[in-house]
């Protein structure tokens, strides 16, 4: 083979090669083609697809703008409507408090009108309170002198009574006896009454040991029982003082007397006479015979 040939061959390998790769490339880059045209309508497919979601969300989240902006509106509406009511409101609390001051100016006038005159009432006060001290000072002296006058009278009528009772009790003797110059003596010593009798003929007048003593323990009407009896030396026909004891350093208070009618061995009971006070059960009883034998 000639030089040539050889050259030829060699040229020809060389295209051979040349145009496979020629061939390789292009079919490479036709494929390369095809999958940028895929990629690409893949990429337009969800390009369009992002596109209408983004669409429905704008038109969603514009729905959705217009509710709030309607609530929002309504909202505001409402509000504006309360504003007015409010103000309304304050319109009126504003004439009431205007009303208020103005009754509240009058009141104080009043109140210092009436302020003056509780001065003039309380300096007439004081006055009326110092001449009802005055007054007080001298009535608390006129019912001490009451209360003095009342314990003198008191005791006064124990004297009386006690006198009485000596005189009832020497006219008995006087009657009993049968004669000897008798005088009852009342307790300051004055002669109550003389009677000459005489002597040969007056019998002998039993002395009384001790005298009886009791309290009443039941009245009702004009009866009235006491705690002592015939084991005493209670016998019927006796009279017995009633009175009432007093405080301390005070006179007894004279209330009657009482005349046995009815004699047990621990107990008494009579007719109440000469009745000059409230009596109780509790009250102080005394024979009277040993008020005129003492």
């Amino acid at each position: 083979m000639s030089v040539l040939t050889k050259v030829f061959v060699v040229l020809l390998t060389v295209f051979s090669i040349a145009l496979s790769m020629l061939v390789v490339a292009a079919f490479a880059r036709q494929e390369d083609w095809r999958r940028m045209a895929l990629d690409n309508e893949t990429a337009k497919v969800a390009a369009d697809a992002k596109a209408r979601v983004a669409s429905s969300n704008a038109q969603l989240e514009q729905q959705r703008s217009m509710d709030r902006h309607r609530r929002d509106m309504e909202t505001i509406n409402g509000l504006r409507d309360k504003l007015a009511g409010n103000e309304a409101k304050i319109a009126t609390l504003d004439l009431r408090a205007a009303e208020s001051e103005n009754k509240l100016a009058i009141e104080q006038g009043q109140a210092s009108a009436l302020g003056n005159q509780n001065n003039i009432l309380l300096a007439s006060l004081n006055s009326e309170k110092e001449l009802a001290a005055k007054l007080s000072r001298r009535n608390a002296e006129l019912e001490r002198r009451s209360i003095d006058l009342n314990d003198r009278v008191k005791e006064l009528t124990v004297n009386v009574a006690m006198a009485t009772s000596q005189i009832r009790a020497l006219r008995q003797q006087i009657a009993e006896g049968g004669g000897a110059d008798l005088i009852a003596r009342a307790g300051d010593g004055t002669p109550i009454i003389e009677a000459h009798m005489p002597t040969a003929h007056m019998p002998a007048v039993p002395a009384v040991v001790a005298p009886i003593r009791g309290q009443i323990r039941d009245i009702r009407g004009g009866l009235a029982s006491i705690s002592v009896g015939n084991t005493d030396g209670v016998a019927p026909g006796m009279i017995f003082l009633i009175y009432r004891r007093g405080e301390a350093g005070a006179s007894p208070q004279y209330l009657g007397s009482l005349r046995i009618t009815r004699v047990d061995a621990n107990e008494s009971a009579g007719q109440v006479e000469q009745s000059t006070g409230d009596i109780r059960p509790g009250d102080s009883v005394r024979d009277e015979l040993s008020f005129a034998r003492r």
